[in-house]
């Protein structure tokens, strides 16, 4: 995958300076026009806040996948642990049923807060996807929340707990696993801190679903570009030294407490060629909703767009804006 590092996606964006390219859903400029071999083509489609499914070959892999998209906020606009789980299994079940490529192979679960976890265990429960085998990859405190929330036991065989440094090979794939914090709260604390060491009884309210361990991962494909998939605005440097995805996926909340964010996850990464922001929505409005795409947040994209350009690597970095339930093309290609 070294190959592809830096050139396998500058022919599909173009050589220049960084710079954002809206209504990503089209494939990108140039994708399809170079006399070269094609290499594995690789779709990202948002789920919604940090939610995504990488599909390739006919496979797929989701991230953080939450649906549910509940209430969460108190009067004042501020997360409220207290307030009651209110999934929404229908809207679940509507986007596992027409909004993805199919049953995933491998889901895979930043931390254990409501909005990355909370719809994980009716996705794993589905019955069109009973002869499926899923496996999942989460932290410990991730994996006994799941089994806390139904999931069925069949399912929790293949549930399997990760840490940072797990660099694992899967059919055509890898996936490495890379240490992560949570974002910071302008307060400078977290929201639902804490671990679990054993499966605690069902959780009942936002709170119950608390982070344990946050963590990110980096995809490659065989043929095809590496993803890093990250599910907070937040990010622990040492672990990244050296990570040089092709494309990273980025999460833009609020993140006014943490220094230098994001350009110095831009830098350890080397100013990846593509850059794609997450978790900058509304979390709340229906999926099914004509105007979901209205409430991500075109500041954060700007945000991320001013960081690229301040890298001034060669050949730039782009950012892409994602469309909920949309799939952006990402396929990479070989050097010649």
């Amino acid at each position: 995958m070294g190959q592809l590092r830096r050139s396998v996606l500058r022919g599909a964006l173009g050589a220049g300076a960084a710079g954002l390219l809206i209504g990503g859903a089209a494939p990108l400029p140039g994708a399809r026009a170079r006399a070269v071999p094609t290499r594995t083509a690789l779709g990202l489609r948002w789920l919604g806040v940090s939610g995504w499914e990488l599909s390739f070959a006919g496979r797929s892999i989701l991230f953080d996948p939450y649906l549910s998209r509940m209430p969460y906020a108190d009067g004042g606009g501020a997360l409220d642990g207290a307030l009651p789980l209110r999934l929404d299994p229908a809207a679940v079940e509507r986007v596992a049923e027409d909004g993805l490529a199919g049953a995933p192979e491998l889901i895979l679960v930043s931390h254990g807060h409501f909005d990355h976890i909370a719809d994980v265990p009716q996705l794993l429960a589905r019955p069109g996807w009973r002869d499926r085998r899923i496996r999942t990859l989460c932290d410990t405190t991730s994996r006994h929340l799941l089994s806390a929330m139904g999931t069925p036991a069949k399912r929790m065989n293949d549930v399997i707990p990760v840490y940072g440094g797990d660099h694992l090979q899967f059919d055509g794939y890898s996936v490495e696993v890379f240490r992560s914090l949570h974002s910071r709260q302008e307060d400078y604390t977290s929201f639902a801190p804490g671990h679990r060491d054993s499966a605690p009884t069902r959780p009942r309210t936002l709170g119950d679903l608390v982070e344990g361990r946050t963590l990110a991962f980096q995809v490659a494909v065989e043929g095809g570009p590496t993803v890093l998939l990250t599910g907070t605005s937040n990010f622990a440097e040492r672990e990244l030294t050296g990570a040089r995805p092709d494309v990273a996926v980025i999460g833009m909340s609020g993140h006014a407490a943490v220094h230098g964010y994001p350009d110095r996850l831009l830098s350890v990464l080397g100013a990846p060629p593509l850059l794609v922001p997450g978790h900058h929505d509304d979390m709340v409005t229906p999926l099914g909703d004509s105007g979901v795409f209205r409430t991500a947040s075109p500041e954060a994209v700007s945000a991320l767009g001013r960081a690229a350009a301040r890298q001034a690597a060669p050949g730039g970095c782009r950012v892409l804006t994602p469309r909920h339930l949309e799939v952006l093309d990402i396929t990479g290609e070989a050097d010649t």
